[in-house]
């Protein structure tokens, strides 16, 4: 007996899905219809209208139908690889062309008709596609369904090991005609008429096979609004749920808070001040605070944060202060017992590489209340961290703690009430990014910085000219100032680009300031290596630090005045951002240098040109997001956080908007969800969430 076909059922129940492509469906994660539906066309080849390459223009996009003439490699100056091949049609030649992808070259063979699309760039007299879409040309199989590859606008699928696109294709509408009148309306219908909004068994089919731009508008718009619609409702009710939990209430500063502000060798910022008394009004309201602070690099973030933990520890309570890393959590704890030790305010720190005896004396005081901030990474949270006092929790967020983790606190509390939760966003983000990441909190912004410092200003080098960087460097070490030198490990498991760096550290020794001390930083070292080499750059003992991105938050020198930045494309432009943050933070100028290979795409370039010529991190945040979208430039896709199939937090701002209005408004008209309309959206959101239980009771 079959199983009845609904979104639910398993995907290997489909015709001509066996067992080797029902695994590759998985690496897609395609488990059910239902994840084949929703796995949407990345872009879409408009076979209704291909352009002819004698007609194309400089700088549009273009699709364009053609036979394969060449085939080609060539090795770059950089040790690199360049491939590129040659379409021809009746009007010229188009030039298509990757960078270090020599597996490009088995897909493709002279004669096959093929389609290519991207933006046209002109280049030595030649026109070229640089990483352009492509799609090589079968004949029309008759049991794909009619006309599903030619003749109409094309879904363009991402794909995997064993599985084509001519296969998903046929696929997905196989699906779509089981499925067809199947689909139930899952939103209010009066937001439906009042936003305009198709039904959504229209939306799916035209979302895979439209017919023309604007039924794939309508249908975007569509699956847009509802996947921000419910997003926004899911953090309306944690909001909800935070507001009705009683918060530990604390009262005015007493002495210790106004004689800390009063004894800093500066004034705190106009927006330093705004912050701290939205913080502190929360703590004394009553209610448990969930605040979000956002501001830019150098903005004094750390310094709110130790504020508002000694509002809690001078009234009896304690406080903890998470990093993400473990060179920043260090940092943190040497500078805050700094501040704290004339107060008489004991501050320890606590990692995973804290060794047994030395973690075993902090759990102790810390369960006797004899530590009244503790500082340190995830390992703050574990079971066996048993804080009594706990009334503040401060999260240095950038990203990297989950949804969940934010808001877990250490165990054996004896404090009825909930602790306060402040989290530190240590990157800037749009503000659209923001209500739909962060929604179920309140969002102070630090929109000032501190007055004071040099400044610093960004070039653009190609390695060519890199003996410019190099003598440039000199000059501010010979002044009695530090440089940093970048290198772009993403991950600390890329061993190539590892030895990179260690060769490129020996190399500098040598060769380039053989007169100074020359140290590398990366995250394979051990933790006491790593904390060994800071405080000596910090102290000045190291004069060049050659490093991965290890030091791009938090790392505060303000003696560094350089930094060089070897291939920048291979970061986004927030963190490019971050690791700019750690020079300029003293009073002297500083320069920043980008140190490009010679074959950058054009895009690229301009991408690269962006971020030299602004510093505002916001805008930078804003850029990032355009071009790289949200999933890859902030990680979005963590566990607790919700992720983005179709929705975009910045080209999508104002519907963003919308959704964020219709789902607060619906809740004060439907608080619990028990109308009818209340049901289906609460049986929806219910299985659209169904990874994170719980998040929906009560």
């Amino acid at each position: 007996m079959k199983p009845e076909f609904n979104l639910k059922t398993p995907v290997q129940f489909l015709k001509s899905v066996g067992p080797a492509r029902s695994r590759g469906l998985s690496r897609l994660a395609i488990e059910t219809v239902g994840d084949l539906l929703a796995h949407y066309p990345r872009r879409y080849f408009d076979r209704s209208s291909t352009t002819l390459v004698g007609r194309i223009a400089e700088g549009t996009e273009v699709t364009v139908l053609g036979e394969v003439l060449t085939i080609g490699q060539r090795s770059t100056r950089r040790g690199g690889s360049q491939q590129t091949i040659t379409l021809g049609d009746d009007t010229g030649v188009l030039f298509c062309i990757w960078f270090n992808q020599r597996f490009m070259l088995k897909q493709f063979r002279a004669g096959q008709k093929v389609m290519v699309s991207g933006v046209a760039q002109r280049h030595n007299g030649r026109m070229q596609l640089v990483h352009p879409d492509f799609e090589v040309l079968v004949p029309e199989n008759k049991d794909d369904g009619p006309g599903l590859h030619t003749g109409r606008m094309v879904p363009v699928y991402g794909l995997t090991a064993g599985i084509g696109q001519h296969w998903l294709r046929a696929l997905v509408f196989q699906a779509l005609e089981k499925f067809s009148g199947m689909s139930e309306e899952t939103l209010p219908a009066d937001l439906v008429r009042a936003r305009g909004l198709i039904h959504p068994a229209k939306a799916l089919e035209d979302i895979h096979f439209p017919k023309d731009r604007p039924s794939l508008d309508a249908s975007l718009r569509r699956l847009k609004y509802e996947e921000g619609f419910y997003l926004q409702m899911l953090m309306a009710l944690r909001r909800g749920q935070n507001d009705d939990r009683a918060g530990v209430q604390l009262v005015k500063p007493g002495e210790m808070t106004r004689n800390m502000v009063d004894s800093l060798p500066f004034a705190l910022t106009g927006a330093q001040r705004r912050v701290l008394g939205e913080a502190l009004a929360d703590m004394r309201s009553g209610r448990v605070m969930h605040r979000l602070v956002q501001g830019d690099v150098g903005c004094g973030k750390t310094l709110v944060a130790f504020i508002a933990c000694l509002f809690v520890v001078e009234q009896g309570y304690q406080a903890v202060i998470m990093a993400p890393t473990e060179v920043l959590a260090r940092q943190h704890g040497h500078t805050l017992s700094h501040w704290a030790a004339p107060l008489n305010v004991t501050v320890e720190t606590l990692t995973g590489s804290t060794p047994a005896a030395e973690k075993r004396r902090i759990l102790a005081a810390l369960s006797h209340g004899e530590i009244d901030l503790l500082v340190g990474t995830h390992a703050v949270i574990q079971d066996a961290v048993r804080i009594p006092r706990l009334a503040l929790s401060v999260i240095d967020e950038q990203h990297r703690f989950g949804v969940r983790q934010r808001g877990k606190s250490a165990s054996g509390s004896e404090v009825v009430a909930h602790s306060h939760v402040l989290v530190m966003s240590a990157t800037p983000i749009p503000r659209s990014l923001a209500l739909t990441l962060y929604g179920d909190l309140d969002l102070s912004l630090i929109d000032e910085l501190p007055g004071g410092r040099g400044g610093t200003h960004t070039e653009v080098v190609k390695a060519a000219d890199e003996n410019q960087v190099w003598a440039g460097c000199r000059q501010e070490l010979m002044a009695g100032r530090q440089v940093f030198v970048v290198h772009p490990v993403i991950e600390e498991t890329e061993g190539l680009d590892l030895k990179a760096a260690t060769v490129e550290h020996e190399r500098l020794g040598l060769e380039v300031f053989p007169e100074w001390r020359v140290a590398l930083l990366h995250g394979r070292l051990k933790s006491a290596e790593k904390q060994r080499i800071m405080e000596k750059f910090s102290a000045g003992d190291i004069q060049v630090l050659v490093a991965t991105t290890v030091i791009e938050v938090g790392v505060d020198v303000p003696n560094a005045t350089a930094m060089v930045i070897q291939n920048p494309e291979r970061f986004g432009l927030a963190q490019l951002h971050q690791l700019r943050g750690r020079i300029g933070r003293g009073v002297h100028s500083a320069t920043c240098w980008l140190l490009c290979d010679g074959f950058l795409a054009e895009e690229t370039y301009q991408r690269i040109r962006f971020f030299a010529d602004n510093h505002d991190g916001f805008a930078l945040a804003e850029q990032d997001l355009r071009a790289r979208g949200p999933g890859e430039a902030w990680g979005t896709r963590q566990h607790g956080a919700p992720g983005f199939r179709l929705l975009h937090p910045v080209a999508d701002a104002d519907l963003l908007r919308l959704c964020h209005e219709d789902s607060r408004r619906f809740l004060e008209s439907d608080p619990g969800l028990k109308s009818g309309p209340g049901k289906r959206i609460k049986k929806n959101m219910e299985g659209l969430h169904s990874r994170h239980p719980g998040e929906l009771s009560g």
